[in-house]
């Protein structure tokens, strides 16, 4: 019992540290309800439910393999991956998107010589991922959470957002011209999808929109969604990421409590008075205990909505770096046993080129799946099963919504 209750708190530090100082706050402190954002979590509650049901549905998985059939070169092939993952993000969240197609992007490029390219492919599908999941609100969690926190009307969120988003798309799509164009054959497989279910979810994921932007009250388009999900597929209720949940919760009593303590207020409030200051405090509060949970501690202490915005989402837990490649030359030696244990120097200049959004321990997910198991086998099971351990905003883990 205490080994399952140590391996509770273990697998998930971000939540574990959360949990703890909540009740280090709230002894000192108090514990009140009030504190909770709960629009935030039905919200979120409400868009993991829909996207989990668009994932079982097949749906990006068959455009995928449509779409890649049609390439004829790696060059082809690395950019129509990281153009799809790259749009779907914006809907289907950054995620979903490479829980799809990162594995379905190692098994068609398996045998292919140039394996530099495409380690440097799969960066840039996971930069894409995040880059395109930055756009809307309902892409990520802390894009949720400051378009609620500051109430921000749309056009100014996309207004902030899209530059950065366009920018860097030019970048990948330039890095990617540079990438030879070597001849290639992909086997056409078939892949089907529930049209019934990919209906539904499509309909459920425009109504939580809706709420998010006020249309409907975000508790009817929670309930709605909870309802519609428990009468056509209740096993989704278990992929729904309930610790994710629980530490925004542990973060708003968190806040909360600091909210009512003047002096730390005055020793906080002067770091992030500034623009600049709230934009590299972003960046920097991001780089050490990643996006997340940065959003949700410096929104409370500056005004400059754009730059915590911005900064949040350029900034992306970097520090994970290291762990990350120990994941990849993990993931590379399963395929290749005899490759050099060395990481490629284009994976370490499109790691650190582009700082946007990078997020290597995505890769960590597949670990398990591909070490000793062929990517074949390894490939239709991986779904279901990753669904339960999807973790956006923590170092060690996989994305969260």
């Amino acid at each position: 019992m205490l080994k399952k209750i140590f391996f509770f708190f273990q697998s998930d530090l971000l939540f574990t540290i959360s949990f703890f100082l909540a009740l280090v706050a709230s002894s000192f402190g108090r514990f009140d309800v009030h504190f909770i954002d709960f629009q935030v979590i039905l919200t979120l509650f409400g868009l993991m439910l829909t996207i989990n049901g668009l994932e079982k549905a097949g749906l990006l998985n068959f455009i995928g393999q449509r779409l890649l059939s049609k390439s004829h070169s790696l060059r082809a092939l690395i950019r129509t991956i990281v153009l799809l993952s790259f749009f779907s993000s914006m809907v289907l969240t950054n995620d979903v998107a490479i829980l799809t197609l990162l594995p379905m992007y190692l098994l068609i490029t398996k045998g292919i010589q140039e394996q530099k390219s495409v380690l440097l492919g799969a960066v840039y599908l996971i930069v894409a991922a995040n880059l395109g999941s930055s756009l809307f609100p309902f892409g990520n969690p802390q894009n949720l959470f400051l378009f609620s926190f500051y109430n921000l009307p749309l056009t100014t969120f996309l207004q902030t957002t899209g530059m950065m988003v366009v920018l860097s798309l030019t970048l990948l799509v330039g890095s990617i011209q540079l990438l030879p164009a070597s001849p290639l054959i992909i086997k056409k497989t078939t892949h089907l999808f529930e049209k019934k279910y990919t209906v539904l979810y499509l309909g459920l994921m425009a109504l939580m929109i809706l709420g998010i932007f006020h249309v409907v009250p975000f508790v009817l388009s929670a309930s709605i969604v909870a309802f519609v999900v428990y009468f056509f597929q209740k096993e989704l209720f278990r992929s729904v990421d309930y610790r994710l949940l629980v530490t925004f919760a542990c973060f708003f009593v968190i806040i909360g409590n600091i909210n009512e303590q003047d002096k730390l207020i005055e020793m906080i409030q002067p770091f992030f008075q500034k623009e600049q200051q709230a934009f590299l405090g972003s960046i920097t509060l991001s780089q050490v205990i990643s996006n997340v949970p940065a959003a949700i501690l410096i929104a409370p202490f500056t005004t400059y909505k754009k730059a915590v915005l911005l900064g949040v989402n350029v900034g992306g837990g970097h520090i994970d770096c290291f762990v990350s490649e120990f994941d990849w030359l993990q993931i590379d030696q399963a395929s290749s046993p005899s490759r050099t244990k060395k990481i490629p120097s284009q994976v370490l200049y499109g790691e650190y080129s582009l700082l946007i959004h990078n997020r290597f321990n995505r890769l960590s997910l597949f670990r398990d799946r591909l070490i000793g198991t062929s990517r074949q086998a390894a490939v239709p099971e991986y779904t279901g099963q990753l669904l339960a351990f999807k973790r956006l905003g923590a170092h060690n883990r996989s994305p969260s919504y």
